[in-house]
C-alpha cells in the first residue's frame, strides 16, 4: 500500500514538472526575445552604405597586375565563384589555399610568401635602420615588387571597404591585408637615400588612407589592421624618420592631414560590430544545415523544441550591440578604457529554457570583443601623441622643458591614465597602452634637439 501511494506521488510530482517545464517552455518561447534585444537586432543588422570608391576589389586583386578597365569584371566572376561556394570550397578565411582567383594565369602575379615579407618593415619599429644596414638588399626587394607597391600605394585613392560576402560564411575570403604594409619599406629606403620630403609625404598619405578604410570598414578584422597600419606601421616610421630630421625640416602639406583631429568613425567600433553580426549569424546557420544533415529524421523534429533561431540571433545582437551603444562612444571619446560588455553566458536564464541549444551555440559562436575597442583606442592615441609632438616641434617660442611640456599638454593625447611622458633613458616619447598583450607602454624615438632638456630634467 505504501509502495503504491509512493509511485503515486512519484508519478503526480513527475507529471507536474513536465507541466511546469512545459509551461516554461512555451512562456519563453512566447516572450521571446526582450524589447532590448529587438532594439539590438534593429541596430546590429543594418549596415550603412559607402559614400564613396570601396576599396575592397583593388585590395582584393592586390596580388594581380590587371588594368583598371578589366579589374571590375574580375572581382565579379571571383564573387560568383565564391557565392557559389561548397562547404569544402572557399573556407572561411584562408585565401592563400582555399580559393584561387579567376585572375590565376591570366595575369602577371606578384604574391610574395609570409616567410618572403619578414624582412620588409612592420609595426616593430627599427625600419630606417634595417634599410641602412642592408641597403643593397631592401632595395633589391623594393625594385623586384614595384609593381605590388605601387598597387598597394593606389588604395589612397579610395574612401571605405566593404566585403561583398560579409553575410555568407562560406563565401567569406579574406583579401591580401599584408600587401598593404609593404610601401612602407619603400619610404624608409628613400628617407636613407636622401630623398626625405618624397618619404615624408608618402608616409603620410599611408596614414591617412589606413585611418580612412579601417574607420569605414564593415570588417572587425579591417577595423584592426587600419589601426595597426596607421599608427604601428607607417605613424611609427614617421616618427622614427622625425627623429633624425633638422627641426627646420618644412614637412609636406599631407602630414598636417595625417595628423588631423581624430574623427567620429575612428571612434566607433559600431560598423565592425555590424559586420561581425552578419557575419556570426550566417556561420551559425552554416552550423545548423551541417548539424541537419547530419541528423536523423526523428531529430529534426525535435530540434524546434531546443532551438530558436531568432531567439539566438537576438541573444548575440545585445551583446554587439552594446559596441554601438552610448556607453562605449562616451569611453572612447573620452579616452577611458572601454568597459566589457555585459555578457550573460548562464544557461540558467529563463530565455535558456526555451531555447537551450541556442544558448549554447552562442557560448561556442561569441569571442570575446573586450580587448578590440583598447587596440582601436591604443591606435587613436598613439597618433595624437605624434600630432602633439609635432606641434611643441611647431612652436620654437616655448623654451621650457620638453617633459614640461608634456605633462602640460598631455589631455591632448587622452585621459589622465594615459600617462605619456618621457622613457627612463631620456631618448623616447612613453604613451600608456590600455590594450593588454601588446606591452603596457609604446616609445617612439625623441628628436635629439628635445632629448638634451629632458635629461636636464630627468636627473
Amino acid at each position: 500500500m505504501g509502495m503504491r501511494r509512493g509511485l503515486k506521488w512519484a508519478g503526480m510530482t513527475l507529471f507536474a514538472f513536465m507541466l511546469l517545464t512545459l509551461a516554461a517552455w512555451s512562456l519563453a518561447r512566447w516572450l521571446g526575445p526582450t524589447d532590448a534585444q529587438e532594439t539590438a537586432l534593429e541596430t546590429i543588422r543594418h549596415i550603412p552604405s559607402l559614400e564613396g570608391k570601396n576599396a575592397f576589389g583593388t585590395l582584393w586583386l592586390l596580388a594581380y597586375d590587371i588594368p583598371p578597365a578589366e579589374q571590375e569584371g574580375v572581382l565579379a566572376e571571383d564573387l560568383r565563384r565564391l557565392a557559389a561556394a561548397s562547404p569544402g570550397g572557399a573556407g572561411h578565411s584562408n585565401p592563400s589555399g582555399a580559393f584561387s582567383s579567376s585572375a590565376e594565369k591570366r595575369y602577371p602575379k606578384q604574391s610574395p610568401s609570409m616567410s618572403e615579407t619578414d624582412p620588409w618593415c612592420g609595426g616593430d619599429g627599427g625600419c630606417l635602420q634595417k634599410a641602412r644596414a642592408d641597403r643593397e638588399r631592401y632595395g633589391a626587394l623594393i625594385e623586384r615588387h614595384a609593381a605590388l607597391i605601387d598597387r598597394a600605394e593606389g588604395l589612397s585613392a579610395y574612401d571605405g571597404i566593404r566585403h561583398p560576402r560579409i553575410a555568407d560564411a562560406l563565401g567569406f575570403v579574406l583579401p591580401p591585408y599584408q600587401f598593404g604594409k609593404l610601401p612602407a619599406t619603400r619610404y624608409a629606403v628613400d628617407f636613407v637615400d636622401g630623398r626625405r620630403y618624397e618619404a615624408f609625404e608618402r608616409t603620410c598619405v599611408a596614414i591617412t588612407t589606413w585611418r580612412r578604410l579601417g574607420a569605414d570598414s564593415d570588417t572587425l578584422i579591417t577595423r584592426l589592421i587600419g589601426t595597426t597600419y596607421s599608427a604601428d606601421v607607417y605613424g611609427r616610421l614617421f616618427a622614427e624618420m622625425l627623429a633624425e630630421t633638422p627641426r627646420d625640416f618644412e614637412l609636406p602639406p599631407a602630414c598636417s592631414q595625417a595628423f588631423a583631429a581624430t574623427t567620429d568613425e575612428e571612434l566607433s567600433m559600431c560598423m565592425a560590430m555590424q559586420g561581425e553580426f552578419l557575419f556570426l549569424e550566417s556561420a551559425t546557420r552554416q552550423i545548423e544545415t551541417d548539424e541537419s544533415e547530419a541528423m536523423s529524421e526523428f531529430e529534426k523534429a525535435l530540434m524546434p523544441l531546443f532551438y530558436s533561431a531568432d531567439m539566438t540571433d537576438a541573444q548575440r545582437a545585445e551583446i554587439l550591440a552594446f559596441y554601438c551603444g552610448e556607453r562605449v562612444t562616451h569611453a572612447m571619446r573620452a579616452d577611458r578604457p572601454v568597459p566589457a560588455a555585459p555578457v550573460d553566458d548562464s544557461f540558467l536564464r529563463f530565455q535558456c529554457v526555451g531555447n537551450p541549444v541556442g544558448c549554447v551555440l552562442s557560448g561556442i559562436a561569441n569571442p570575446a570583443f573586450d580587448p578590440y575597442p583598447k587596440r582601436v583606442q591604443d591606435a587613436n592615441a598613439k597618433l595624437r601623441l605624434i600630432a602633439l609632438l609635432l606641434r611643441l616641434r611647431a612652436d620654437t617660442s616655448d623654451t621650457r622643458p620638453i617633459d614640461i611640456r608634456l605633462r602640460a599638454s598631455a589631455v591632448d593625447v587622452g585621459a589622465p591614465g594615459r600617462e605619456v611622458g618621457i622613457g627612463p633613458d631620456g631618448r623616447t616619447l612613453r604613451l600608456r597602452m590600455y590594450g593588454k598583450g601588446w606591452g603596457d607602454d609604446w616609445d617612439i624615438p625623441l628628436p635629439a634637439y628635445f632629448q638634451g632638456a629632458a635629461a636636464v630634467t630627468s636627473r
